[in-house]
């Protein structure tokens, strides 16, 4: 089931005392103006923690970078900002026969002291394979207590998999591989493979997918397939005709994903919610929504490429760095935030997943 809450992170409380655009999508009562109630009053003694967030998406014409550095930041934005929506519930349950893998696999409750001898040594058997551990070189202290695992062949998961102990009290069911470290003897650490066809999910293969009425759907948790999310979103705002996962070139998921939507109207229900709390029986996670971004030009002068989206729905649309600067200079919209398509090249932000609109399964194209 579907639980809505009314939050509304558009608004400018300082400024405006405009309808809810939130509330009018999801259907919920207006407040009356002027009627000041305890949330209010409560809404109001975190107006400066607001403001210290809005501060940190200001841009500056002075500063050529601070257009990026905002995008960048909103990014990785639900941290900051309390979810607007709720969805909890029971996932669909994932029934798969001769599964294909990913050759890559998550260990999850790995020995803070185990080492890449170690590693080998307990996964040889299944042929030669690569370790991948995240943050290692570019964080002084890089989290512990998980990795990634990189095999040649994707046969060698199904080989792995056949020798785990399997908990099939969760859907889909759990793996477990015993492993150990100097200090740890024969330790139980949770093997999570991923299945391809967990990857994308089509609700109308008829429905031609339309990128305009697609988000983007990031910090999403490594335990929810594409038929999941698909069932999230159309559970809160309705009309989803596809849902894909994006992953990286060993076809794993790395945290991010896309909606397509058949409708205008829930397309911008999803935009307008932009954090999203999902509750499950094997997980809790906030995620960020936002509009899927392409190549366009800027909607002011229709003159140079638009790089700048701005998401704000009174702005909605995409800029050059001339026209956001000028559009933006108004101190009490200076905190809109931009998002960019990412740049492969120079890493740059923000919004663009690995998997192009393109790598959409080519069948639910007109």
């Amino acid at each position: 089931h579907a639980v809505k809450s009314s939050t509304d992170i558009y608004s400018n409380q300082t400024q405006y005392q405009t309808p809810n655009l939130l509330n009018t999508l999801l259907g919920f009562p207006q407040q009356p103006v002027n009627q000041f109630s305890l949330g209010q009053v409560g809404a109001a003694s975190l107006l400066s923690d607001r403001q210290h967030i809005n501060s940190l998406f200001a841009t500056h014409p002075s500063d050529p970078t601070s257009l990026e550095r905002a995008a960048k930041l909103y990014r990785n934005a639900a941290s900051l900002y309390d979810a607007n929506c709720t969805w909890s519930g029971q996932l669909p349950p994932r029934q798969h026969q001769n599964p294909l893998y990913s050759n890559k696999i998550f260990l999850g409750g790995v020995p803070w002291d185990i080492t890449e001898k170690c590693l080998i040594q307990a996964f040889r058997q299944f042929g030669s394979i690569r370790i991948e551990w995240p943050g290692k070189g570019n964080s002084p202290s890089p989290p512990k207590g998980y990795l990634y695992v990189i095999f040649e062949n994707e046969s060698s998961v199904t080989s792995l998999l056949s020798q785990c102990t399997h908990d099939y009290t969760s859907s889909g069911g759990s793996w477990y591989f015993r492993v150990s470290s100097r200090r740890m003897r024969s330790k139980e650490v949770q093997v999570i493979p991923w299945v391809l066809g967990d990857s994308n999910y089509v609700r109308c293969p008829s429905q031609r997918l339309d990128p305009q009425k697609t988000v983007f759907v990031g910090a999403l948790h490594g335990m929810l397939n594409a038929e999941g999310l698909a069932h999230i979103f159309n559970d809160l705002f309705g009309g989803v005709v596809y849902a894909g996962i994006d992953t990286d070139r060993h076809k794993y998921p790395i945290g991010s994903g896309r909606v397509t939507f058949s409708n205008a109207k829930s397309y911008m229900k999803a935009v307008a919610a932009a954090f999203i709390e999902i509750k499950t029986l094997k997980f809790t996670k906030k995620v960020q929504v936002d509009p899927y971004l392409e190549d366009a030009l800027c909607s002011n002068c229709l003159l140079k490429q638009g790089p700048y989206f701005c998401r704000d729905l009174s702005c909605f649309k995409y800029y050059c760095r001339y026209c956001w600067e000028l559009q933006h200079s108004l101190e009490v919209i200076r905190h809109h935030k931009p998002l960019m398509r990412n740049n492969r090249n120079t890493g740059a932000p923000v919004n663009r997943p690995l998997n192009p609109i393109s790598s959409f399964p080519s069948f639910v194209f007109e």
